[in-house]
């Protein structure tokens, strides 16, 4: 009987994507193969690349390395689909994967270790979009020992952590508008983070969020952020329940809209976007975050080099607003295997 083209070992030595993971998100069975948590962001992933590509092998991060280089050299992927966002629970890792990475002469999807280093400080990321030109909120950075101080730009202000990621640690006591709230909040985070506290200007208006893909890039249509619940309790920003909560966003009725933006608003965004992608070395795919005035002015947050690739993230179909989902992880895994072997 002829073997089936698919399962030759022959044409199959060499996988054309790895899906590497953080090996929290799934287990390896007794046959080897390891399998990522049902209905997690890497199923949906893997589901995805399986449909564009002969052969996908997901790969699980080892904190160890030395099983997770074996595999990859194994393996001699086209291209590793680069989803890992931490070793051992330290987010600020994140550049060591890509490190190795490059190290191991592999293209990589997204951006490499200096864009991940460049958005992870947050003040550090604000100041190189500031100097292109864009808008950023004001802020103070309160590093542990130092005792926190009335800002110059006022109140209300917003204290989160400087490292931090995916909303972590962001709630509605975040927000301040006192110093004993503000030295408070940045006892916290210097406790429980053991990092520096960002006390941030809190710009009124909405959350505005821009995916980025390709190389050029292009800018996919915004997403906002609203809060269908009016309420004196009801969340005016984005906090992690906001962002992560199912329960709490049903509860204050939170979905997110493709706003009709005025002509010059769409103008800025797209210049903004593109100058803050290029400003920031990021690479492939992004999302960027901004507020957005009641007078329509534009103002930077910070930037995400690894954002969220669930094709439902916000709202069905709105991974990347005004793209199938399965046409933009082709673009993404294009766009690396057109770069080559990555720079840092």
């Amino acid at each position: 009987m002829q073997k089936n083209p698919k399962r030759d070992p022959k044409r199959t030595a060499r996988c054309d994507v790895a899906l590497l993971v953080d090996i929290e998100t799934g287990t390896r069975g007794a046959s080897g193969k390891f399998v990522v948590d049902r209905g997690s962001m890497e199923e949906l992933l893997y589901r995805c690349l399986r449909s564009l590509y002969r052969t996908v092998v997901i790969v699980p991060f080892d904190p160890a390395v030395t099983p997770t280089i074996d595999e990859l050299r194994a393996l001699k992927p086209r291209v590793v689909f680069n989803v890992t966002e931490w070793v051992n629970g330290d987010r600020s890792m994140d550049a060591a994967i890509t490190g190795l990475l490059e190290l191991l002469g592999l293209s990589y999807t997204g951006s490499g270790a200096e864009a991940l280093r460049l958005c992870r400080d947050k003040s550090l990321s604000k100041q190189i979009v500031n100097k292109l030109s864009v808008k950023v909120a004001r802020e103070l950075v309160i590093r542990p020992g130092e005792r926190a101080r009335v800002p110059d730009f006022g109140f209300p202000v917003l204290v989160k952590p400087l490292y931090g990621d995916g909303s972590d640690s962001i709630g509605k006591r975040s927000l301040v508008r006192n110093l004993a709230a503000l030295r408070e909040r940045v006892r916290v985070i210097h406790r429980h983070q053991k990092q520096p506290a960002l006390c941030e200007e809190f710009i009124p208006g909405d959350d505005i969020y821009v995916a980025l893909l390709g190389r050029e890039p292009r800018v996919m249509r915004p997403i906002q952020v609203v809060i269908g619940r009016r309420h004196a309790n009801a969340p005016v920003f984005a906090t992690y329940n906001v962002k992560n909560t199912g329960a709490y966003r049903k509860r204050w009725r939170v979905h997110w809209i493709e706003p009709k933006l005025p002509a010059p608003v769409m103008r800025e965004i797209r210049r903004a976007s593109r100058a803050a992608f290029h400003g920031l070395k990021l690479s492939g795919y992004a999302r960027l975050d901004y507020r957005l005035t009641p007078d329509n002015k534009l103002v930077f947050l910070e930037a995400n080099p690894n954002p969220d690739l669930d094709p439902h993230s916000f709202g069905n179909n709105r991974c990347f607003a005004g793209m199938r989902y399965r046409d933009a992880i082709r673009i993404i895994v294009e766009t690396a295997r057109q770069s080559g072997k990555r720079k840092t």
